[in-house]
């Protein structure tokens, strides 16, 4: 078992549900029929947002969507390790927009396990050992990642994000 983030793409309605009961955050975004609703890296996550934004940690950057701060936190998470985190639907379109902008060859030219190492990226000693090898590993969530942000982005939708 290891850490993986998710991310849930919530109408307007649904986060302010959420706002009111938020113990309930965990079961919506885990619900059987979230579908396409839900996303997640497995535990490539971190590297993922290394290549991203070119910092491990959360940033201002519009990329900087795999790793909040306590400020964006709706709700704590008794499954996982922390909360849950909101980013808001301008803050969907940002993001969309700016992984738009990125080719998957230059996202994949961005990998560096030696500077996530060096960094503290999640998984980064065994990226390193890896090497090119474990690229295809950490870019397998891109597709789907793009097509989520379109998506929310297209239906001015919230971002739910958890760290479980």
């Amino acid at each position: 078992m290891g850490m993986v983030v998710y991310l849930y793409r919530a109408t307007a309605d649904e986060v302010a549900g959420l706002a009111a009961a938020p113990d309930m955050v965990h079961e919506t975004i885990f619900a059987e029929d979230a579908g396409e609703r839900l996303v997640d890296f497995d535990k490539a996550w971190h590297a993922l947002h290394f290549m991203l934004t070119g910092d491990a940690g959360s940033t201002d950057h519009p990329l900087s969507i795999l790793v909040g701060t306590d400020e964006e936190l709706i709700g704590t998470d008794e499954h996982g390790f922390g909360g849950y985190r909101l980013v808001e639907p301008s803050g969907v379109r940002a993001f969309a927009d700016a992984l738009s902008a990125i080719s998957d060859e230059e996202l994949a030219g961005r990998y560096d396990p030696s500077a996530m190492a060096a960094e503290h990226v999640y998984l980064a000693d065994l990226f390193e050992e890896d090497g090119e090898e474990a690229l295809p590993y950490v870019m397998q969530g891109v597709p789907a990642l793009r097509k989520f942000a379109r998506d929310a982005a297209d239906a001015g939708n919230h971002i739910v994000g958890v760290l479980s």
